[in-house]
């Protein structure tokens, strides 16, 4: 029988930079079910190319979370300005769209910055209560900006009416351009510095894995190939496939809220039926490596119909060291509400769409692919997450359990968020 102060669910970045804070300090036992660190951002290898889970990038904007982060990867980090644009109405327009009018047909451009100014000039403040993403996005935006990008592409990644959609995810994740900004954008210089991501860090070698690889380096107690089938946090145990119980005093849970929920034992029906409410999409990532591409863009966003995918990124524009020299690794991205994706023929639909926008030139450029799927990609915002949370994290507070990072906290975050979380998680539970 196995004793530990602090179990901790998941070996992604929440749960090793919290381990990495217990470590000498707090007896902790991570269980990874992988058999490798770093949950979703890990690294693969498929031929001579090395392939993300999707675009893993680091925004750096806190001191803590920077040093442990930077101090992990050493002299294994760049620090690159982003290239992001966007492809609509058959042009190419930096990111973000709402301040990067200039490329689109002058049709476009006059619907996208009068209903702007419009909308700006009849603002009003949201009432009380969540606001809907339809009704949000008019409000703010108007109608030119709204059909032409928010809409269309909100519609293809979250998978979810956009009328049932709050808004609570949208700061820093949609920049908010003065009025200024949308006329010199459509008529004048094009806009760098909006968004949260105007500069990004990324390893220089090995993929975003290098970072939980390095993280998991010093961890004594990070246990790989561990996966906890059920627990009852009454009683301070967990049952670990093909290991056996675990004991724990405190719980430190990375995994999916809904998840976590449907294997505690001792979970009321309250709090069953509020995690079986909660919603997420689906995400499959194609990764593709290209002979010959040429573009420097690191990621574009499609809110086009004719594009099966939302979004299109070449990592080896953020470190050349993922593909054979002359060879880019392409990262193409398709939502389902949770259903399953007709493979083959997603796969024709991504290779018209990369030919239609420019970025190859024939399918006989694709030499290596790899499918990977993120079962739970974005949590959706909904009323009923906003009902859902409260009973859940209370019952969880009542067990003196935690539950962070982007699913256990069941948010939409970036990855030094998830750093931040686990740092403060292990600071609460040394403090007792």
């Amino acid at each position: 029988m196995l004793k530990t102060d602090i179990l901790i669910i998941g070996g992604g970045l929440a749960g090793l930079s919290a381990a990495a804070a217990l470590e000498g300090k707090k007896d902790y036992l991570v269980a990874e079910r992988e058999n490798r660190p770093g949950g979703l951002a890990a690294t693969l290898k498929k031929g001579d190319f090395h392939f993300d889970y999707s675009g893993h990038l680091l925004h750096l904007r806190w001191p803590e979370t920077s040093k442990l982060i930077l101090g992990a990867l050493g002299k294994n980090c760049a620090r690159i300005k982003r290239d992001a644009r966007v492809y609509a109405h058959k042009n190419w327009t930096p990111y973000p769209f709402q301040a990067n009018l200039s490329g689109l047909p002058p049709r476009v451009k006059s619907e996208c910055v009068s209903g702007f100014l419009a909308a700006y000039a009849a603002r009003k403040q949201a009432g009380s209560g969540p606001e809907v993403f339809t009704r949000w996005t008019r409000r703010v935006f108007g109608n030119g900006i709204s059909n032409h990008f928010m809409l269309p592409y909100n519609a293809k990644l979250w998978q979810y009416p956009l009328d049932r959609l709050t808004t609570e995810w949208c700061a820093p994740f949609v920049p908010l351009p003065t009025p200024e900004e949308v006329i010199k954008g459509a008529y004048g210089k094009k806009s760098e510095g909006l968004g949260y991501n105007t500069v990004f860090n990324y390893p220089r070698h090995g993929g975003i894995g290098a970072l939980p690889n390095a993280l998991a380096k010093d961890l004594s107690g990070l246990r790989l190939g561990l996966e906890v089938e059920s627990l009852n946090l009454k009683k301070g145990v967990a049952n670990v496939r093909h290991f056996g119980p675990v004991h724990f005093k405190r719980l430190i849970n990375t995994s999916p809220l809904n998840e976590l929920i449907g294997r505690a034992e001792d979970a009321p029906t309250a709090v069953r039926r509020a995690a079986a409410s909660l919603r997420h999409n689906t995400v499959y990532v194609l990764n593709l490596g290209v002979k010959g591409a040429k573009s420097d863009m690191h990621w574009g966003y499609f809110p086009g119909s004719a594009f099966p995918f939302y979004r299109a990124g070449i990592a080896t524009n953020f470190s050349k060291e993922l593909a054979p020299r002359g060879c880019a690794s392409f990262y193409i991205e398709i939502a389902t509400p949770g259903s399953a994706l007709d493979l083959a023929s997603a796969e024709e639909g991504v290779i018209k769409g990369l030919k239609a926008c420019g970025l190859i030139k024939s399918a006989g450029q694709i030499v290596e692919k790899l499918w990977l799927k993120i079962p739970c990609a974005y949590v959706v915002y909904n009323r009923e997450r906003l009902e859902a949370l409260p009973v859940i994290f209370g019952w969880l507070k009542s067990r003196k359990a935690l539950s962070i990072g982007r699913y256990g906290a069941w948010k939409y975050s970036f990855m030094e968020e998830s750093v931040k979380e686990g740092l403060e998680a292990a600071a609460r539970l040394k403090a007792g």
